[in-house]
């Protein structure tokens, strides 16, 4: 006998919870093609060169982009508003990744090693930081909510 589904409202929070890992290494996977396009480009091919680093950012986008839309300040929110904020904060921040893999690159325009390191420790500390200040809101949000209930 199989077991029973999930509840929704549990499924959602693994999913929330989890999700973004799992979708992580398309952010790495892309910045790797920012920084390395030549070396990118020669592993896979020139074929499978312009699907895979678009596959890579849309799977960037998602994983930010659901995060953002699971996240504790955003759940009260109407569906279209979350879905906006969710997009508009996933563009900010992988265009930014774009810019700062962009500074990177410029600074190191020979080294695609010393490249790489740069970009994958500068990668983890954006995601770390933006997963922190993520976090700092939602406290704020809990913080305000349970204000405004023992108030009532």
């Amino acid at each position: 006998m199989s077991e029973p589904p999930l509840p929704s409202a549990r499924r959602q929070l693994l999913f929330a919870k989890y999700g973004p890992i799992l979708i992580t290494p398309f952010y790495f996977g892309f910045s790797t093609h920012v920084l390395a396009p030549n070396s990118f480009s020669r592993i896979l091919g020139p074929q499978l060169n312009v699907p895979v680093a678009n596959l890579l950012w849309v799977g960037s986008h998602l994983g930010v982009g659901i995060y953002l839309y699971s996240s504790k300040h955003l759940r009260n929110a109407d569906i279209f508003d979350r879905i906006l904020y969710s997009i508009y904060g996933s563009a900010i921040f992988n265009l930014g990744t774009v810019l700062v893999m962009s500074i990177v690159r410029s600074i190191f325009p020979d080294n695609e090693i010393i490249r790489l390191g740069v970009g994958f420790s500068s990668s983890a500390a954006l995601l770390f930081i933006g997963r922190r200040y993520m976090l700092y809101i939602d406290q704020i949000f809990d913080a305000i909510r349970f204000r405004s209930i023992t108030r009532s």
